[in-house]
């Protein structure tokens, strides 16, 4: 079930999808080359679920009449092969799917897609990947709005590490998130990744998205792209 279609950045389309349906739709359309079929037999459900609904609706979301082959660099951040004015990202939690497709893309662009079902335990872990300077933009936000906070450092994070590609990031660190504005629903700030002499930073979308046929269950969706 598609839940959420939206455009965050130009030439960015990102699709959020909840996982109803059975394997035998997610083949349809779905050719894998004999890397990813290899590496779909090492996974047991419910990843192996997500990990074909994701490169579903990804290719979904290109328009492509046929699917672009889909590969992994080095460090496992997924790319187009020939196709360098294409990038993406991709994302899964607990039934949910995104995919991040992005068009015309510049030279060395880099994007990155996370999303996150809210789970109780956020708080507990937030000492792991929230800074001082973040935990004090926190307070200034209504008490209720604690746990949407901590999600969203965290999917920003997520984001910023996919994006960077390279690994090796301390949350806490390394990566720093400014938020201009969360009314409850959506949202956008900065996030610099600084680590020695790199810097660099992008813009960031934000999102709730209330999970259908539930009263409490809800994601938080980031996207993060290069600041002009």
């Amino acid at each position: 079930m598609l839940l959420s279609l939206r455009h965050p950045f130009p030439d960015a389309t990102l699709g959020v999808w909840k996982i109803e349906e059975a394997e035998a739709f997610f083949f349809r359309d779905l050719p894998l080359s004999a890397g990813e079929q290899a590496e779909l037999e090492l996974l047991k459900a419910p990843r192996r679920m997500e990990w074909l609904a994701a490169r579903w609706l990804l290719h979904k979301l290109s328009g492509a009449p046929q699917r672009l082959p889909l590969a992994k660099d080095a460090f496992s951040k997924p790319f187009f092969p020939g196709h360098e004015e294409l990038a993406c990202s991709l994302s899964h939690s607990r039934g949910l799917v995104g995919a991040l497709m992005v068009r015309n893309c510049r030279q060395e662009a880099a994007f990155g897609l996370d999303l996150q079902v809210l789970v109780a335990k956020m708080p507990a872990l937030a000492h792991k990947f929230v800074n001082e300077a973040e935990q004090d933009a926190a307070a200034q936000f209504p008490a209720s709005a604690y746990m949407d906070i901590l999600h969203i450092y965290w999917t920003a994070k997520e984001a910023l590490y996919k994006a960077y590609g390279l690994k090796a990031l301390d949350f806490k660190e390394h990566l720093h998130i400014d938020l201009d504005n969360w009314d409850g629903q959506t949202g956008g700030g900065t996030g610099t990744i600084t680590k020695g002499e790199f810097t660099r930073a992008f813009d960031l979308y934000l999102e709730k998205i209330q999970l259908p046929e539930t009263d409490n269950e809800a994601a938080i969706v980031c996207v993060c792209a290069p600041k002009l």
